[in-house]
């Protein structure tokens, strides 16, 4: 993950701790079999996508989720002052 340069950024302590104890368990719970194909599956992975959240923070207290307009999943910054959508991801078979 790139460095977090986005002056709105706060961490929220608590969804950090939730989400370090989550991967903590998922990776533990993981065989030395399935760790390697996770590995090789995250190797070959595109690098050309660009990522949306490159600016965002992890554990951000101001990045916000949830359903928009039909079939639409939005990820929204809510700091004040700065408020605007970051990106939405469409699920069309929901609106057919």
């Amino acid at each position: 993950m790139t460095e977090c340069n986005c002056k709105f950024y706060e961490v929220d302590t608590t969804a950090q701790a939730e989400g370090e104890a989550m991967a903590a368990a998922y990776e533990a719970s993981m065989s030395d079999t399935e760790r390697e194909a996770m590995d090789a599956w995250a190797a070959q992975a595109p690098d050309d996508e660009p990522d949306p959240f490159a600016n965002c923070g992890p554990y951000c207290k101001h990045l916000k989720s949830g359903r928009g307009f039909p079939g639409e999943y939005l990820y929204n910054c809510t700091a004040p002052g700065n408020e605007h959508i970051i990106h939405c991801d469409f699920n069309e078979s929901e609106i057919i």
